[in-house]
């Protein structure tokens, strides 16, 4: 896909990875639409996105007037997922609160505004629309005392994969990114429990960058691997 003069919406626009993706699209040409969790981190995204707009992905009323702002602006080309939260501890441990707001985040909340937003994708009718969410490598392996998080992520993925089917005869390719430890400072604002010892992750640049590229040459599926 050509980003030149395409509408996409970035979710968790202020973000390490967010922030880097809408810098990439913008300098492709593309029109961004970004959207950060409150006012204060709104200040950080890129001044020449197109609109900055307020989602608690936490929230569902905050999902339900962000979907509604962006229905009543017209059709978009693609929707970018970059906003999430971590948290550490094993089944026993985790609170069920924490278990609930990890779930909301990474995944009720992304795939409810996707869900609100999918009859404004231009698709097939422009060549193609996409949808491109960041679950990561814990949405394909498991690893120990990352129970909740994990479990957001796998739920995340596995509607990806319907989604993908539902919605592949409008023209809409929807890309999984798992990209591995990345060093966004993510881990370091857990939600619950402290991150174990891990080595040195990716740069944000070379994550953004492949994520991209992955949108531009339509891929579906981008494993750890791939990275």
């Amino acid at each position: 896909m050509d980003l030149n003069a395409k509408r996409i919406i970035v979710v968790g626009a202020s973000g390490a990875l967010g922030g880097l993706i809408v810098d990439a699209l913008l300098e492709r040409g593309a029109e961004v639409w970004a959207t950060a969790s409150s006012m204060a981190s709104a200040e950080r995204i890129n001044p020449r996105v197109k609109q900055r707009v307020l989602l608690d992905l936490a929230n569902q009323t905050s999902v339900d007037a962000a979907g509604a702002y962006f229905k009543q602006n017209g059709e978009y080309d693609g929707i970018v997922i970059a906003a999430g939260l971590v948290g550490f501890g094993t089944a026993a441990e985790t609170p069920i609160e924490a278990a609930e707001r990890l779930a909301r985040v990474n995944y009720l909340g992304p795939a409810n505004f996707i869900s609100q937003l999918t009859g404004n994708l231009r698709g097939a009718a422009v060549g193609g629309s996409f949808v491109a969410v960041i679950t990561g490598v814990v949405a394909a392996k498991v690893f120990p005392g990352m129970s909740a998080y994990t479990a957001s992520k796998w739920a995340m993925r596995g509607w990806l994969e319907t989604f993908r089917l539902e919605t592949k005869s409008k023209g809409i390719t929807v890309i999984e990114a798992r990209p591995g430890h990345t060093e966004t400072g993510l881990a370091g604002r857990a939600i619950l429990g402290t991150a174990p010892a891990m080595p040195t992750g990716m740069a944000p640049a070379h994550v953004a960058n492949r994520i991209v590229a992955a949108i531009e040459a339509g891929e579906t599926t981008v494993g750890d691997d791939q990275f």
